[in-house]
């Protein structure tokens, strides 16, 4: 790639791992003995400095807002299953990729058992009603004949024992009447867990959104806490990107940024509502979320986009190599590596070199370690090769 090129297009860091495993499949890993007899022939390239001046752009992933799985909590037969109109113009049960309202009744599990379960608890709390009443009335005809016992004694015109029996006749009325509110208390208590049993037979949509997942159908048997559907806001949407130390004071909180989705043809705009309070122990960057409003529900989650960030000030100059060039390190599964050609005693080799990558630009990437400027480099050919074999250079 030459210097002076133009239109480079840099992208992050984390999106050049998926194209490596991309672009180096498993049918690169075949028996290379077979090889062995003819030198492989390989195209050769340089190692160059470039200067970009472009304002870096970093790879985004579009996520919904929300995502919820959706679990019952009464357990049993479900009865009936959302019914939704399809294109076809017939009634189906709602699939992947409906779009349901809030509330919508998503599925219904059999309710006669929870049903009876509520008359009799009502039942219940109907006799508790009955025996509270009871001992009220009780207590009122024992609060009567105490006061009046209570007056008799004071003129000496009753016996002490008298007096006793009419107290004690009052106090076990009493008794009564606090067994009666605390048994009516735990049957009203019993109706309002069978109620919620029952309303809880119906799996509800709670909140508006698409149906990612749909793990039940009519005549399935379901217990509680078991997923019966997922869901996904996509009212709003969240473009999520990653940036170094070095580019997080060009992003702040609330600030306005474009994210071009090439699937839409056009750029959108959404503000900064989240950054990573620390980096990412293993690749050393820091998550930002930008908001995206999506009232027409043409962006949808797993797009791709890019976002720019401002022009950088005090451009440095960077090392880099053809995408091509780089493999998989020969000694480190988890590293990558240059062949750099070699001359010994006439011969070409390959030798491989351990090197650490940063930004792409186009169809080249940056190589932070382990190769210098005007290094003579394996840039085609290299995924077939092994550490100190011999090529052949176009």
């Amino acid at each position: 790639m030459s210097p002076h090129s133009k239109g480079r297009i840099p992208a992050r860091r984390a999106g050049f791992a998926a194209l490596v495993l991309a672009v180096f499949t498993p049918a690169c890993q075949k028996d290379r003995a077979a090889l062995e007899p003819a030198l492989q022939t390989v195209r050769a390239g340089t190692v160059q400095e470039i200067r970009p001046d472009a304002p870096e752009r970093y790879s985004a992933t579009i996520v919904p807002s929300a995502q919820v799985d959706l679990a019952f909590k009464s357990g049993g037969l479900v009865a009936t299953v959302l019914q939704i109109r399809g294109a076809d113009g017939r009634m189906r049960n709602v699939e992947v990729g409906d779009k349901v309202p809030q509330g919508a009744e998503l599925a219904v599990v059999r309710q006669v058992d929870y049903t009876q379960r509520v008359d009799q608890a009502q039942q219940q709390a109907g006799q508790a009603e009955a025996q509270l009443a009871a001992a009220e009335a009780l207590f009122q005809q024992a609060e009567l004949d105490y006061t009046r016992a209570g007056n008799l004694y004071k003129t000496a015109s009753l016996t002490k024992p008298d007096y006793d029996a009419a107290k004690a006749r009052y106090d076990s009325a009493g008794a009564q009447i606090a067994a009666a509110k605390a048994a009516l208390g735990a049957a009203r208590t019993q109706v309002s867990q069978a109620q919620l049993g029952l309303s809880d037979t119906v799996l509800r949509a709670p909140i508006a959104g698409w149906i990612t997942a749909r793990n039940v159908d009519v005549g399935s048997l379901v217990g509680g806490s078991m997923v019966g559907f997922s869901m996904v806001d996509t009212s709003v949407v969240k473009a999520m990107f990653a940036v170094s130390d070095t580019s997080l004071k060009s992003v702040h909180m609330g600030q306005r940024l474009a994210v071009n989705l090439e699937s839409l043809g056009r750029p959108v705009s959404g503000t900064v509502t989240a950054l990573s309070p620390e980096a990412d122990p293993k690749s050393r960057v820091f998550t930002v979320e930008v908001s995206v409003p999506n009232p027409s529900d043409d962006i949808r989650p797993g797009m791709i986009g890019s976002i720019a960030l401002g022009a950088q000030t005090e451009p440095r100059a960077r090392l880099v190599v053809p995408l091509s060039a780089v493999v998989r390190a020969p000694a480190n599964g988890n590293a990558f590596a240059v062949f750099r050609i070699e001359e010994h005693n006439g011969a070409t080799f390959a030798a491989a070199r351990e090197i650490t990558v940063g930004e792409t630009y186009g169809n080249s990437i940056e190589v932070t370690s382990g190769l210098v400027a005007g290094d003579r480099i394996i840039a085609l050919g290299g995924a077939l090769l092994r550490d100190g074999q011999q090529v052949r250079v176009l």
